[in-house]
């Protein structure tokens, strides 16, 4: 009975005490063995003494008494030994069956504690994984930035020494550029040409060109757009920067970042600031009229921003950081010519991010003043048709995305986190390039024929006739990278079912001169919605002479304002890529490219100072037909303490 309880020893004890009591008191001096034997002798040696037999009989009676006694205690003994037993037995079962119970009790709280030993193990395991990823991941970031970086200042090393090396044979333009000197046979003035050798605005309007505008725009009136009423009209204040912002830019701007598109921004800046339009540049205060529209530039570069947390972030961050400080300086400065501003204020954001960074920027306590909403009835010198302006809310009416002129790069309607409102944003002419537009005017791959009509003329300016599209030898010409859901599709459709005449290449590297040369024996090149939907390349694929196939449903082109995008390019809708090739076959690539030649010195900006009707002037031409727009308010030229302002909110 003892073997199953918990403490045999201890029960073993108990129950042989126990047993040696009973004896004990039972037969303290003999055993019951003894007492038998003592009889049996007793019996034989008294045969003769009859006296004696009745005393032994009674004896004898006697010990069978006591030895019954004895054997019934025995039993008794006995039998208390094995409820003993049985109650130590029962004792144990219950114990047992107790023990069992907080066993399994035991075993399921540990098992409990070992699965959270397990899941919390496993968390943190996956928490280092996830780490480590992330740890991985940003080396890969910064390691592919890394390497874009080195690609780019290659790239730019190798167009420094294309511009070196070829520059030289390309500057044939300045001998004939002498405002002084005429052409006594032609009888014409030979500052006929920017400093690319594309003809002015000025010469394009004296002899009448007709560009492919919009339905209701002319080029007469083009023409008095651009001469007289933007620079009588357009006036540009600029809201001043922290002593911190401009130290920054200021150290950015000599990093060797080579972004053809990007880098427009840095220029747009500079000239609006400080240049034909400046406001306070050559006390232009005393001028300004009923007629006067004024634009208040915030002048932030988001992607010198950017480029500042390179290549640890990827400047979402500081750009927005950038945005806040300078609307914050800007209202601590001068904060009634902060309210007056409201709607006219204006940014240049030439990077992916556009508009998406003034999305949560609420910059105005004023939020029942409803003087940034447009309505129809706009001011009745607006060059285009008025469009209604309107908020849904006086709190969203108040957010800067709303009371701001953006003028950006990524011009894609529809996106939401970074919204595009043709109706008061500017889409930026993505390409600033002082060496492509000289180069491929030198080559002949601009036809110049609506302005210069014959081949004396031509040779009048140091020309050669434009190429023709015989010297063309490739249908449709990509080069670039695959990145974006829509290219990969685009490309791997053109390239299982392309034509010898085709060269689609999405390995997106080619040396300069190799770029150049697929342009220009190019008739067709492509330009296919990416990650964003603009790209320099749009802009240098015309330069180069070669018609630009867009398929970009969403994609607000550049000046489409007035100028008329389908005379001069293709636009294949995003779900029929499939019929590329259908939509080229169709069309009249030697008008197209003819138009091409029409419209090209829309699309360049100038290296020394711009000049009208370059991009810059076409730039600020869109802006002030947005302004105009606007509803008709008083303008109020801002007030002569900024410089006291500024030194206060400095300090």
């Amino acid at each position: 009975s003892c073997r199953d309880y918990p403490l045999p020893a201890l029960c073993s004890g108990v129950v042989v005490v126990d047993m040696l009591f009973a004896v004990t008191t039972l037969s303290p001096n003999t055993p019951p063995s003894s007492s038998s034997s003592s009889f049996s002798s007793d019996d034989d040696d008294e045969n003769d003494d009859e006296e004696n037999k009745g005393k032994k009989k009674t004896k004898l009676t006697f010990i069978k008494k006591k030895n019954l006694s004895r054997r019934i205690s025995h039993i008794n003994l006995m039998r208390r030994a094995q409820s003993l037993g049985d109650l130590l037995l029962t004792t144990t079962t219950n114990t047992n069956k107790k023990n069992k119970k907080k066993k399994k009790k035991n075993e399921q709280i540990s098992y409990q504690t070992l699965a959270i030993v397990i899941l919390s193990s496993l968390l943190i395991f996956s928490l280092l994984v996830i780490k480590q990823q992330n740890k991985n991941r940003k080396i890969r970031d910064i390691d592919r930035k890394l390497h874009h970086t080195i690609s780019a200042l290659a790239t730019r090393a190798q167009w420094s020494l294309e511009e070196v090396s070829n520059g030289e044979k390309t500057k044939w333009w300045k001998k004939y550029n002498h405002p002084q000197q005429h052409d006594s046979s032609q009888n014409l003035p030979l500052v006929l040409l920017d400093e690319y050798g594309l003809p002015t605005l000025q010469q394009q309007c004296e002899r009448k060109v007709e560009w492919p505008t919009v339905a209701f725009m002319t080029s007469s009136f083009l023409c008095e757009s651009f001469l007289e009423v933007l620079p009588k009209t357009l006036r540009v204040h600029t809201f001043p920067l922290n002593t911190r912002a401009q130290m920054k830019y200021n150290s950015l701007r000599k990093l060797p970042t080579f972004n053809r598109g990007y880098d427009v921004e840095d220029y747009l800046v500079k000239w609006l600031s400080d240049g034909p339009f400046s406001i306070n540049r050559n006390n232009r205060v005393k001028t300004l009229t009923e007629k006067t529209e004024i634009a208040y530039l915030l002048p932030i570069q988001p992607y010198l921003d950017r480029v500042s947390s390179f290549p640890f972030t990827d400047g979402r961050e500081s750009s927005e950081s950038g945005l806040k400080s300078a609307v914050q300086y800007a209202k601590k400065v001068n904060p009634s010519l902060w309210k007056q501003s409201k709607g006219r204020r204006v940014i240049v954001s030439v990077h992916d991010f556009g508009t998406e960074l003034a999305t949560k920027i609420f910059p105005d306590d004023d939020e029942n003043d409803i003087d940034d909403i447009y309505d129809t009835s706009a001011s009745s010198s607006a060059m285009l048709s008025p469009v209604s302006f309107s908020s849904s809310s006086s709190s969203t009416s108040s957010s800067l995305i709303n009371t701001t002129h953006f003028i950006v790069s990524n011009s894609e309607i529809g996106v939401e986190n970074a919204p595009f409102d043709a109706q008061k944003d500017v889409a930026v002419i993505p390409s600033l390039s002082f060496y492509l537009p000289r180069e491929a005017v030198s080559r002949g791959l601009v036809d110049l024929s609506h302005f210069l009509r014959n081949e004396e003329e031509y040779a009048s300016v140091g020309l050669e006739l434009p190429k023709l599209e015989a010297e063309r030898n490739i249908r449709l010409m990509f080069r670039g990278n695959n990145r974006g859901p829509l290219r990969e599709k685009v490309f791997r459709y053109l390239i299982e079912n392309g034509s010898p005449e085709d060269s689609i290449e999405t390995t997106g590297v080619a040396s300069p001169q190799a770029y150049m040369s697929l342009m220009e024996h190019s008739k067709y090149c492509l330009h296919v919605r990416g990650t964003r939907v603009m790209s320099p390349r749009l802009i240098e694929l015309m330069l180069f002479g070669c018609v630009p196939v867009i398929v970009a449903d969403a994609y607000e082109l550049p000046l489409a304002w007035f100028l008329d995008w389908t005379k001069f390019s293709i636009r294949v809708p995003e779900s029929e890529y499939e019929n590329i090739h259908a939509y080229v076959e169709k069309a009249n690539w030697r008008e197209l490219h003819s138009n091409l030649g029409r419209v090209i010195s829309f699309f360049v900006y100038h290296k020394d100072k711009p000049i009208i009707g370059d991009a810059f002037y076409a730039t600020s031409l869109a802006l002030l037909n947005k302004l105009e727009q606007r509803a008709s308010t008083p303008t109020t030229p801002p007030t002569n303490n900024n410089n006291n302002n500024r030194a206060k909110g400095e300090e």
